[in-house]
């Protein structure tokens, strides 16, 4: 019995130490989005568990004359750390030899601070400023 139990320990150790999640990230799990009724666009972020983010700033609806926009949309992957929020992605860049649009990585890292429900990221750019520019602060409500 004392062995099974041993090895119960050993294993759940093992699982504990090589577990990614860590708690910082955790806190950021869900929809975190600006309020409604505010402005003509509604700007959130989704935040999963397996370190991808969703941005999208869309129309918001609430209005009685929506705007005829489709709106930005990004995925993009997050690292939580100490308070610092590490975002990284791949952005269209148009490359002048050979006149086509390629892929390019992009990374960049803001502080982050979440009180009750509101989450307040220093800066923000959903392709890290290429075409759109930085959010400072973006602060947004959880959902």
């Amino acid at each position: 019995m004392k062995t099974k139990f041993f090895l119960f320990a050993v294993v759940m150790a093992m699982c504990v130490a090589c577990n990614t999640n860590n708690p910082e990230s955790k806190e950021l799990i869900g929809t975190w989005s600006e309020p409604y009724h505010v402005e003509n666009m509604v700007k959130s972020i989704t935040f999963n568990e397996n370190g991808t983010l969703i941005y999208t700033n869309k129309p918001d609806t609430t209005w009685p004359v929506v705007i005829d926009y489709a709106g930005e949309f990004a995925e993009l992957q997050f690292v939580a750390k100490n308070h610092q929020l590490r975002i990284s992605g791949e952005r269209n860049v148009f490359d002048e030899s050979t006149l086509h649009f390629v892929r390019e990585p992009f990374a960049f890292s803001t502080g982050y601070s979440i009180e009750g429900t509101v989450l307040t990221l220093d800066s923000f750019s959903y392709d890290g400023g290429l075409d759109s520019k930085y959010y400072k602060p973006l602060i947004l409500y959880k959902q």
